[in-house]
């Protein structure tokens, strides 16, 4: 544009003193023909994405005491009509505080109980564990988390590691069937833990900002069981309480292999899985993970996949955590960043969608664009009829926050 409007102003300026166009010679018969190129039209830009306009029951968050209202605000501006939180304590550390603490963001937020791992060291801790179990299903509990350190950090009374399907545990896996209460397990880990964390390792800048998740040096010494020994424990503990529902958190704990997810949802009904903070595992395109494939997987397990985050709200009442997090704390435009490739993984086909969680994998996730009946069930439906709970249909109450809060204003 410069150079056309430069050369304009001088055409003109020697026009005044005698400027003539130079003449064109005139093709002859044998001059070639001329030639012209073809610009192809530019590509229509791509309407800014929408989010379905539905409920969300966020299964899987992690709230602390005292910023329930400012998560509750956090979690509507971006289309979570209920977080349940899976950091709720254990009975005899003060439960009944989230249940306070949750009454407080006007019924959008609800918590799940913990087990005080602390009493394994005893004998008789089972029955322990399951009479608190009761305590806080009585305090309102809508269901129970376990936690990955069983199986990885929680000890046994002989000062070993407790297994996920230690027997001494069965009357609390036993209980819970009987109070219908929900078991969130979280066994294991990313595969890319128990691999050596060098440039090779698909999750290194991740195990760079946080070396103590690798558990490749403790694996090789033989303190803790491969990941394999571990699904297979949770399986085995998941056969052993038929009457009790499981929630597989991460995807089954197994986003590397969904046909062995796939194989577990088959052969056990009590088995229920939820998506939190593995999408940039089930979004990428290889063999396994095909868009094809995950959407027939989707359509097929319609009815046992929950909608979850792994969002984490720290002590300011702002995200700690989408996901995961690297050494600083996300941004607006992380939180931006986030739910919209999540949601546009679960209603959209498109295949450049930006990692929702990049430390997790810098590559870019194939939408499944699930119809919207399925996705009714994997947002809202399958999560209220499992903890027996209604989306809330009222918003929270108005307050000064203009009609695009950051993360400071919630």
């Amino acid at each position: 544009m410069f150079l056309s409007l430069a050369l304009g102003s001088l055409c003109l300026s020697s026009l005044l003193a005698g400027c003539r166009a130079k003449p064109q010679p005139t093709p002859s018969p044998q001059d070639p023909p001329a030639t012209t190129s073809i610009v192809a039209p530019p590509k229509p830009a791509r309407a800014p994405f929408v989010r379905r306009n539905l409920p969300r029951i966020d299964i899987h968050t992690h709230v602390l005491l005292g910023t329930s209202l400012r998560a509750a605000r956090l979690f509507e501006h971006y289309g979570i009509s209920l977080a349940v939180n899976l950091s709720g304590a254990a009975a005899a550390h003060g439960f009944e505080e989230f249940v306070v603490d949750n009454q407080v963001a006007y019924g959008h937020l609800a918590a799940f109980t913990g087990l005080d791992f602390e009493q394994a060291d005893k004998p008789g801790y089972g029955p322990r564990m399951a009479a608190e179990l009761v305590i806080a299903k009585n305090a309102g509990a809508l269901g129970l988390k376990i936690a990955k350190g069983l199986g990885l950090g929680y000890e046994g009374p002989d000062g070993k590691l407790l297994k996920v399907d230690d027997p001494g545990l069965d009357v609390v896996f036993d209980k819970a069937g009987e109070l219908r209460l929900p078991v969130a397990i979280h066994v294991g880990d990313p595969q890319a833990f128990w691999q050596e964390p060098s440039s090779k390792n698909e999750r290194f800048e991740e195990l760079l900002a946080h070396p103590e998740w690798s558990f490749y040096d403790a694996h090789k010494r033989g303190q803790i069981p491969s990941w394999r020994e571990l699904y297979d424990a949770f399986l085995r503990r998941v056969a052993r309480h038929p009457k009790t529902t499981f929630i597989g958190v991460h995807f089954g704990n197994a986003p590397e292999e969904p046909e062995l997810v796939a194989q577990a949802l088959d052969k056990y009904p009590n088995l229920y899985i939820d998506t939190a903070a593995r999408l940039p595992a089930i979004g990428r395109t290889d063999d396994k993970h095909s868009p094809e494939k995950l959407r027939a997987f989707f359509l097929k397990y319609q009815d046992r996949i929950l909608f979850g985050t792994d969002t984490a709200i720290g002590r300011s009442g702002t995200p700690s955590m989408f996901g995961s997090v690297g050494t600083d704390p996300p941004t607006q435009a992380d939180a931006e960043r986030f739910f919209d490739s999540t949601y546009r993984y679960f209603e959209t086909a498109d295949t450049d969608i930006p990692s929702p969680t990049p430390i997790q994998g810098k590559w870019t996730i194939s939408g499944i664009n699930l119809p919207g009946e399925v996705l009714e069930k994997i947002y809202v439906k399958n999560a209220e009829r499992l903890l027996g709970v209604t989306a809330p249909k009222t918003p929270l109450p108005k307050q000064e926050l203009g009609p695009a809060p950051t993360l400071d204003d919630l």
